[in-house]
């Protein structure tokens, strides 16, 4: 169950800048070393006959960029908790986990507890991928990635649509409709998810996330589940 936060942890990665343009909004990822963002999550998930729920606030910071435009982030689990078939259980406390990613958004390094195939497996799932052109409203784009055996990886098609803009709070925001799916028939993972993204810096501001057949990290078996990540203002 700690993987099932840290999986929201490595969604909540995610943080596209959009930049407004007479062709449309730049997708692409510009961080800042130093920048800290807070999260509530809030999990529903099935696994061996039962159900379960976790609560959890995250926190995710920008640790360093290089030459080339790749970047780090540290993302840790301040606290958590939770219940499985509606009885309370204990989130254990965990330490944070690093991920490097290459400009368009896509993982390259994965470091910390439970780094395993599957851990890179829901990556590539969670990944909003930058298509290197300004997206207008309405339109729609993929990515492929390809299987990885060192990795242990396997290929994802993702489509990804730009579906509107929405103030949250005080923050004006880009909506993306994404469907991720690996393209192979063994218990094949999916993610469906919209995600929110200021438009002044990209950053993530919220998540809704429903996967089928979630690989997360540690987990005996893929399971189910949905996640709702919000920002919280400082």
């Amino acid at each position: 169950m700690r993987s099932i936060i840290r999986a929201s942890l490595w969604v909540s990665a995610l943080a596209l800048t959009a930049i407004a343009s007479a062709d449309g909004y730049s997708l692409r990822r510009i961080p800042k070393v130093g920048a800290a963002l807070k999260y509530s999550m809030d999990a529903s998930f099935d696994a061996n006959g039962g159900s379960g729920t976790l609560k959890a606030t995250l926190l995710e910071k920008t640790t360093g960029i290089d030459k080339d435009g790749n970047f780090t982030v540290q993302q840790s689990q301040i606290d958590a908790s939770g219940t499985f078939d509606k009885e309370k259980i204990d989130i254990s406390a965990r330490t944070p986990v690093t991920l490097t990613y290459k400009p368009n958004g896509l993982v390259t390094l994965i470091s910390g507890d439970l780094t395993d195939a599957n851990a890179y497996r829901m990556e590539n799932l969670g990944a909003v991928v930058d298509p290197g052109h300004p997206v207008k409203l309405g339109e729609v784009w993929t990515n492929e990635i390809k299987e990885d055996k060192t990795l242990k990886t396997r290929p994802v098609r993702a489509e990804y649509k730009l579906i509107g803009e929405e103030k949250i709070g005080a923050i004006d925001t880009l909506r993306i409709k994404v469907l991720a799916k690996e393209n192979d028939s063994d218990n094949a993972a999916s993610d469906e998810f919209t995600i929110w993204i200021s438009k002044e810096d990209g950053s993530m501001v919220q998540l809704e996330s429903k996967w089928l057949n979630a690989p997360f990290p540690g987990a005996s078996a893929p399971i189910p589940a949905t996640i709702k990540i919000v920002r919280i203002e400082s």
